[in-house]
């Protein structure tokens, strides 16, 4: 390609109106929703646009191949990095991975996309017929069109699946642009390669096998497994959502809050960051499919939809901390634009992303504003209000009413609404599959489902009796009512009644727990080197008994969480990951306990959320595996530097029910000292 091809970056070119108010970008299932035409025009202009010649700059397969292979310059950008391997191109891609230009690098990618794809939108409008004022209408919803996301940390609508069916379903209805209602390959599903195999050397043996892109593929036939997502989803959302609440309100730092870099100095409470949790979508949406590998994701139409989402959380995060920004870093590897050492900062160029003069490139600073770019989302509406004040806690009012306004309310949205707040015994063997499963899948069939809501309900009733009266200690801590009624997953229960959300920030029945408004809240902490496996990899965290049975974990009752870490081999063509793995880079994350801590003190397991009863009752229950992402377990005191802690801070609810968070973290080592990985007390956290 000619070095001097230059594609500006403009996004969809966008007059603000006279308050300043842009078009939205809109959350995919309220755009299907609320706004068909528009939904409609995505699908179409989806398949259009992925159906562009892949020779062209701005087709599908080109803007996907800039995040990783097939490791060919973009635009003229070339990198600097030659491995001088045979059959190497010597170009060692863009990646800004676990780095400080992580978030800010994928806006102009996004825009470029956005503007790829408006472009198809208005080009799919205007073949509508005439008759009937069909193009009109059509040509009018296109105008405003921008890039949907979702929104895999709110709560799903209610009797829908936590992983939408217009993202898992093979094919999707549509009308097309000669008017008529049809089925179509559904372009949210998946991406055809055409011709499947490109260009030799494109793509490694790994990922040229497969036609298009695949989710949870079947190791033996590579099929898609789509079915495998929404399970998953569901099973850890009160962790996912607890997570994005955490980072959105108690983090205050841009460095802490954007990428997973750890460091000596990292606080216990900056472990986590919104990196992490795009990882773990990475994770749980791919099952060692496209998705969840990070040199051939962006081919997955599923990449767009979550990458704008975390755009989206970097827009709410920084008009909450408009003045934190990044802290100048070392680049840790040459580049066109820079050379190893150099100081990374706002200034540093976004390289392939051309400006919109074509003359330079896009900075952090110049992207920091989503508006730029000509779109905002329905959470930073900036121009509707008067002040900064009034625009701040508007943002945080929205969300609370996404993501739960605490872990006590989270706690009865997410548990009381969608599953019994109970444990579900744990087979042990072989057993497990068939008979615990089966269970699952068939419990509301049985004839014992009006018991099990009724256990269900004495459960929580028996949770209020005790905010009535003194907490008495109990000697044992696994009492009978852990057995009750757990068996199921995914049951839709009416909530009982005792436990329905009261019009203060705490549910009556648990404001025992946190007297004054005060609780202590408590983490998981993580950290590993990213690459010291050579592939990626996820650490599991689990409260309670579990099956042994690797393959159950991602959907097994007692799983807490994960954090997941997208290692790449030794032989990768990434130069910045290669540099990572010879500096032995380590990452970090954070799995949120007080939600599972909760179902635990309902459950009659557990007294309360103070340390004296916590921390028992985490070294006695508190587990961890490694599990590769193909499904296999991995010998956990195997991977490079992995460390696992547990800290708690302080946070006081106030009167509308925002938590406010100390930030003043305390370690607690004999919960995880002595077990594999577990810090010590003389450990470094």
């Amino acid at each position: 390609m000619s070095t001097d091809i230059k594609f500006a970056i403009t996004g969809v070119p966008t007059t603000p109106s006279s308050n300043g108010a842009v078009p939205l970008r809109r959350e995919l299932r309220d755009l299907q929703q609320n706004y068909p035409e528009q939904f409609n025009l995505y699908l179409l202009g989806m398949r259009d646009f992925q159906g562009l010649d892949e020779a062209k700059l701005d087709s599908y397969y080109q803007v996907a191949g800039i995040h990783g292979m097939p490791f060919k310059p973009w635009a003229g950008v070339p990198s600097d990095t030659d491995w001088s391997q045979p059959g190497s191109s010597g170009f060692g891609g863009y990646c800004t991975h676990s780095s400080i230009l992580f978030i800010t690098w994928h806006r102009p990618y996004l825009a470029l996309y956005e503007q790829a794809l408006y472009a198809s939108v208005q080009a799919v409008a205007q073949k509508f017929p005439a008759e009937g004022g069909l193009r009109a209408k059509y040509v009018a919803a296109a105008k405003d069109f921008r890039a949907p996301y979702f929104d895999w940390a709110s709560q799903p609508p209610k009797g829908t699946l936590a992983f939408p069916e217009s993202l898992s379903s093979r094919t999707i209805q549509v009308v097309d642009v000669d008017g008529k209602t049809k089925s179509i390959n559904n372009p949210l599903h998946r991406f055809t390669f055409h011709p499947v195999n490109p260009s030799p050397g494109d793509f490694s043996a790994a990922w040229s096998r497969y036609p298009s892109t695949v989710r949870y593929p079947n190791r033996l036939t590579g099929a898609s497994r789509d079915e495998r997502i929404a399970p998953i989803l569901a099973n850890e959302l009160a962790s996912l959502r607890n997570n994005v609440s955490l980072l959105l309100l108690s983090y205050k730092d841009f460095d802490a809050f954007s990428y997973n870099r750890w460091d000596p100095n990292t606080n216990p409470g900056d472990f986590g960051s919104l990196e992490d949790v795009h990882n773990e979508i990475h994770d749980r949406t791919g099952g060692n499919g496209h998705m969840s590998s990070l040199e051939v994701s962006a081919f997955d139409p599923l990449f767009w939809l979550h990458h704008v989402n975390v755009d989206r959380l970097w827009s709410i995060w920084q008009d909450l901390n408009p003045n934190s920004f990044m802290t100048p870093r070392p680049a840790p590897y040459s580049t066109f634009v820079a050379q190893e050492g150099e100081s990374q900062s706002k200034s540093t160029p976004l390289e392939p992303f051309w400006d919109k003069s074509a003359a330079n490139f896009w900075t952090s600073e110049q992207v920091k504003d989503s508006t730029t770019f000509g779109y905002a989302y329905p959470e930073t509406q900036k121009w509707k209000y008067s002040s900064v004040k009034e625009y701040q806690a508007a943002i945080r009012k929205s969300v609370t009413a996404l993501y739960g306004s605490n872990v006590f309310a989270n706690f009865v949205e997410n548990v009381a609404d969608r599953t019994p707040a109970l444990k579900k015994p744990q087979a042990t063997g072989e057993e497990s599959k068939s008979t615990v499963s089966a269970a699952a899948a068939h419990a509301v069939e049985l004839s014992g489902a009006k018991e099990v809501a009724e256990k269900v309900h004495n459960v929580f009733q028996h949770a209020e009796e005790k905010a009535q009266k003194p907490v008495v200690p109990v000697k044992d801590t696994k009492t009978e009512s852990s057995t009750a009624a757990g068996m199921i997953i995914g049951l839709s229960i009416k909530r009982p009644s005792k436990l329905t959300a009261s019009p203060g920030p705490i549910p009556e029945s648990l404001k025992y727990l946190a007297p004054d408004g005060k609780y202590t809240d408590w983490i998981v902490n993580v950290r590993a080197q990213k690459h010291g496996l050579g592939q990626s990899f996820r650490v599991i965290v689990f409260l309670g008994e579990f099956n042994p049975d690797p393959e159950t974990w991602d959907d097994e009752f007692n799983c807490v969480g994960r954090v997941s870490v997208l290692g790449r081999s030794a032989e990768t063509q990434c130069g910045k990951c290669r540099k990572d793995n010879a500096n032995g880079l380590i990452v970090s994350g954070t799995v949120p306990l007080t939600s599972a801590l909760l179902q635990d003190i309902v459950g009659g397991e557990l007294q309360s959320l103070k340390p004296e009863d916590v921390v028992p009752h985490l070294r006695a229950n508190l587990k961890w595996k490694v599990a590769l992402f193909n499904g296999d377990e991995y010998n956990l005191e195997e991977v490079p530097d992995l460390k696992i802690s547990v800290a708690s801070t302080e946070v006081t609810i106030d009167e509308e029910g925002l938590p406010h968070y100390s930030r003043q973290y305390t370690v607690y080592p004999e919960i995880t000292e002595g077990k594999p990985c577990g810090h010590g007390p003389e450990d470094h956290i």
